[in-house]
């Protein structure tokens, strides 16, 4: 089930509760009404207290099935179905007593009490319970076709059968009505959620290279520094500076520059494709990458197979240019001792590209003390074709 159809689901579940939280202990209360006034609970008090037991059981079960937080659409339409059950039921229950109304000579004058509220809980069904026409006509259909059927059936009751089978109609087309103007909105609810979600998307993915971009590494830096800090979990930042990308802007053009940026992304984010890993474009040609979870030695292993991959495999673009091409790395791992903040860490992953393009660029340098680097790998990382990874202290 698309991700469309379940939040329509789950909007249609969230006015099915409230509606239905509403309505559940108006049929309780319109017994009471009809009951002690057509002496029902003195003739029949099992029968009466039983109705009004059973109506205030259903109304409490009611608030107390609460929609589900799952974003599973057949979860949604198991727990839409168990709703509808309940109040075909309460509407069930109502139709039967209706019909006690009509039979009993005891009610009396209350009988006229009782169609009044077959009438208004009809209307209701019709305006507030629209979401689902079929379930709503079986609602009003057990509310009230039994009654009419009665009625008509006692010659003296037709002119009161004839104005319930005219207000029938009215019901009918007041539902269809509604149920369009639900489903009307229901459809304009989920453009606008769909606009807002796109714009949130574009808001926090950079549009030429389709990374995350420099606020959405902010928010997920920080946010992943204070988790760093708080549950002691591995955390490891990149900071990646193409080298000499002014040079293509200048030779070939920025559209070329901007295709060359773009094939870089894509080996980005197929380096860096863990469910804990971000690569985000944080500035021109300068991109970062966040690693949740990831220690040192894996870290180093991935930022350096990445830079020998970049350099040992040119960039082909249409039009037939190649370009070789290669990358700067700046590696920091997360130290509350060392790093007060998000910010720190960052610094100290630029400081190590920094020092990378100060040794002679294409290589990897970590920002830390060589000791704890040396203990934290187990062993130094060997030099590589055309570039080396190297410890900044």
């Amino acid at each position: 089930m698309n991700l469309v159809k379940t939040r329509r689901l789950a909007q249609e579940m969230e006015d099915t509760y409230q509606r239905a939280l509403t309505g559940g202990p108006f049929y309780a209360a319109a017994w009471l009404i009809v009951g002690l006034y057509g002496g029902a609970f003195a003739r029949s008090p099992l029968a009466g207290w039983g109705l009004l037991v059973a109506f205030s059981c259903l109304a409490a079960w009611r608030f107390m099935h609460r929609p589900i937080g799952e974003e599973d659409g057949a979860a949604i339409a198991h727990w839409l179905r168990l709703h509808w059950g309940v109040v075909v039921l309460t509407t069930s229950l109502w139709g039967g007593l209706f019909c006690w109304a009509l039979l009993d000579p005891g009610f009396g004058p209350s009988r006229t009490a009782a169609m009044l509220c077959t009438l208004g809980l009809a209307t209701a069904l019709a305006h507030s319970f629209s979401m689902r026409r079929g379930f709503a006509l079986v609602c009003i259909g057990a509310l009230y076709l039994p009654g009419l059927f009665l009625l008509w059936k006692n010659r003296p009751d037709h002119a009161t059968a004839l104005m319930m089978a005219i207000y029938l109609g009215y019901v009918f087309i007041a539902l269809l009505r509604s149920h369009a103007e639900y489903r009307q909105r229901l459809d304009l609810d989920q453009e606008l959620r769909g606009q807002r979600d796109l714009y949130s998307r574009q808001s926090r993915i950079d549009p030429l290279t389709e990374l995350a971009n420099r606020r959405e590494f902010a928010d997920v830096l920080s946010a992943a520094t204070a988790k760093a800090r708080r549950n002691d979990r591995p955390l490891t930042l990149l900071l990646l500076d193409i080298d000499h990308f002014k040079h293509v802007n200048d030779t070939y053009g920025h559209a070329i520059g901007d295709a060359c940026l773009q094939a870089i992304a894509a080996r980005l984010l197929a380096s860096f494709d863990g469910d804990d890993d971000l690569a985000a474009r944080v500035g021109g040609e300068e991109f970062g990458v966040v690693l949740e979870g990831q220690d040192l030695a894996g870290a180093m292993h991935r930022a350096e197979k990445f830079r020998t991959e970049l350099f040992e495999q040119p960039i082909a673009l249409e039009g037939g240019t190649v370009l070789s091409m290669t990358a700067s790395v700046g590696v920091a791992v997360f130290d509350a001792s060392l790093h007060q903040d998000d910010d720190a860490l960052y610094h100290a992953a630029d400081n190590a590209v920094y020092r990378a393009k100060a040794e002679g660029r294409n290589r990897v340098c970590i920002e830390q003390p060589a000791g704890a680097v040396l203990a934290a790998m187990g062993a130094s990382i060997p030099a590589d074709t055309g570039g080396a990874a190297a410890v900044a202290t």
